[in-house]
């Protein structure tokens, strides 16, 4: 297993793929059950049977504050869910904190998805990779990347801000997932102008700079 070293303050892409290219993502369901896992996950409050929350509900209690989870481990920058992967920007909140956050949502989806679909065994390839993102353009182009990701999808290439399993949506319009989801660091960097933050993604299409590991 591959062993990071995460800093308080600094910022990261981590990124995780499924074993033998399982389809990790096969329905709505699916998609909800891991964001729900991965907002839930966020906190130092375990939440129980997250089957009796259908869809996002447990999501949108957590962000109204019906569900208290405590402070958060990390920030959640932005992410991406693809059929057999997925992308995170975090923040480490303190030392080591990302690692802890990391698991409880990879074996809580891991133990959802091999009982849905009947199945023993991992379902990621490895625990996660990760990659320091050490000052602030490379940040915007790790968060470009992500926001972009959707391109290799069929129907979603230049639409990729429409794409609803990602954060990229929520940095042009309406934020859905309010205060769970960090957005002000990036929105600063554009003046907190939705629309310039819009233009600087769609201008990082070209952009072969940035490759994570």
């Amino acid at each position: 297993m591959r062993k990071y070293v995460f800093t308080t303050g600094e910022f990261y892409h981590i990124y995780s793929h499924s074993i033998g290219d399982l389809v990790l993502f096969r329905s709505n369901r699916d998609h909800e059950r891991f964001l729900s896992t991965l907002f839930s996950a966020n906190g130092k409050r375990d939440i129980a049977h997250l089957e009796r929350f259908p869809g996002l509900n447990l999501v949108w209690d957590i962000r109204d504050g019906k569900v208290a989870l405590g402070d958060n481990f990390v920030d959640i920058i932005g992410f991406c869910l693809m059929p057999t992967h997925f992308h995170l920007i975090l923040q480490e909140k303190s030392d080591g904190n990302i690692s802890y956050f990391m698991h409880r949502a990879l074996v809580s989806y891991a133990k959802y998805f091999n009982l849905k679909y009947e199945r023993r065994g991992h379902v990621f390839e490895r625990t996660f990779n990760a990659k320091h993102l050490s000052d602030t353009d490379y940040l915007m182009r790790a968060l470009a990347y992500v926001h972009l990701n959707p391109k290799g999808l069929n129907d979603w290439k230049k639409r990729e801000h429409k794409y609803q399993w990602s954060s990229f949506q929520d940095y042009i319009s309406e934020n859905r997932w309010g205060k769970l989801l960090a957005t002000g660091f990036a929105l600063e960097y554009c003046d907190n102008d939705k629309k310039e933050y819009f233009k600087f993604v769609k201008g990082a299409r070209s952009d072969d700079e940035y490759v994570p590991n």
